[in-house]
């Protein structure tokens, strides 16, 4: 049985709405959890230790894959299933994955709960691109999520010109 049947049909326009409100929220929350971690609990006494880190990281990477695969999953159980419905819950999967990877939800973190951007002597030694280019900070990240907006915006507009 469709989702169809519980939910009337939805105009597309609806439907972007609905995935970027989606996506967005998921982000936020994310990035609070982070916040939870690497603020509130530093404050109770945590002390850092890749022992634990490294297991959070991949745990919190894991969410982030799952729920792409989640809103893929239920954009194509709610759709028509044609080839077009297919390509829009591989663009919501591969969106997801984009922006975590370019590092949106780090961005957000500073945002809302960290108090602005480190400044750009602040070296962002938590990102796998700083082992990769030997520096990172604020300034580069910006531009890499620049850059993942960048690409998320050039594959939708190429889902929506078929």
């Amino acid at each position: 049985m469709s989702l169809q049947v519980f939910y009337p049909q939805m105009s597309n326009i609806s439907k972007g709405f609905a995935a970027v409100l989606s996506i967005f929220s998921f982000f936020c929350l994310m990035s609070k959890l982070d916040s939870i971690v690497h603020g509130t609990l530093y404050h109770y006494g945590l002390r850092f230790s890749f022992e634990w880190a490294n297991e959070y990281w991949v745990t919190y990477t894991a969410i982030f894959i799952a729920f792409s695969l989640i809103i893929g999953l239920f954009y194509w159980l709610g759709s028509n299933r044609t080839v077009d419905d297919l390509k829009i819950s591989i663009a919501l999967v591969a969106t997801v994955n984009i922006l975590m990877m370019g590092g949106l939800a780090d961005i957000i973190f500073f945002i809302f709960w960290g108090g602005g951007l480190p400044p750009n002597d602040i070296t962002w030694w938590w990102v796998p691109w700083n082992s990769l280019f030997g520096v990172w900070n604020s300034s580069m990240q910006i531009i890499f999520v620049i850059a993942a907006l960048s690409i998320t915006t050039f594959l939708w507009i190429r889902m929506i010109e078929k």
